[in-house]
């Protein structure tokens, strides 16, 4: 726990936000969803809640201007990039 109870609502919500990425793209359960995760931020030796910002901001559209650690938004790409490529944006057809 940190002494800042603001910080850590922010920074669980972006993890629970990532969680939710992972979710509607893989189809998976909340539990896998944060397996990933923290599998992601492992395996590229960044930290879990710049895997849960690279992955929502990814999934918004966004890159590494927008704040995120370069490495951590390059990961990103190249473990769930083919994933975000794929999915189609339910309002292509709201004028």
């Amino acid at each position: 726990m940190t002494d800042n109870p603001a910080a850590e609502v922010v920074t669980r919500t972006t993890i629970d936000r990532a969680v939710g990425v992972l979710i509607a793209l893989r189809g998976c359960s909340p539990d896998d969803a944060f397996a990933e995760l923290a599998a992601h931020s492992f395996r590229f030796d960044v930290s879990l809640v710049q895997s849960a910002r690279s992955i929502v901001a990814a999934a918004r559209g966004m890159d590494s201007a927008n704040g995120v650690a370069g490495v951590a938004m390059t990961s990103a790409r190249e473990d769930w990039g083919p994933l975000l490529a794929d999915r189609r944006d339910p309002f292509d057809h709201v004028a």
